[in-house]
């Protein structure tokens, strides 16, 4: 992603977590009612802990417990029950990389390995600057306005 492109994102706090053994967890989430999407790409994430020391060939570890439960509480925050599968990939260093795209827009969420999560709008393959959110509800609400 450009310098010039990237939006700051900032989670709401969870306000019901409890912490049982490093792992939180939402007791107020219903796991059952949850979308397939969003518990399948919550499994993803947790699978991508297990990945070999040096898995991409350049030293890198696979992500932390602490990146794991950003990426976990960002999916947890997104909106929409009508949404695509998000494409997750992990990415050197030990971070994350998400996709969402619909038609011609995409929305792309990055969580660095210190946790921060950055955000770039992207519409007929061009990156879109214009009105720069940080914003989850308003991120995606513009992913799915297309």
């Amino acid at each position: 992603m450009s310098a010039a492109a990237i939006n700051r994102v900032t989670l709401p706090a969870q306000s019901h977590s409890l912490h049982h053994a490093g792992i939180t967890v939402n007791g107020a989430i219903p796991v059952g009612a949850m979308e397939a999407w969003r518990r399948e790409a919550i499994q993803k994430v947790i699978g991508f802990g297990n990945l070999a020391p040096n898995w991409d060939s350049h030293g890198s570890q696979a992500p932390t417990r602490a990146v794991k439960q950003t990426a976990v509480d960002l999916l947890l925050n997104v909106p929409g029950e009508l949404l695509p599968a998000p494409r997750i990939v992990p990415v050197s260093g030990g971070g994350f990389h998400f996709e969402w795209s619909m038609g011609d827009r995409e929305l792309e969420i990055s969580i660095e390995p210190d946790c921060r999560i950055e955000a770039l709008r992207v519409e007929h393959g061009m990156p879109n600057e214009d009105h720069p959110s940080k914003d989850l509800p308003a991120l995606f609400g513009w992913l799915a306005s297309r």
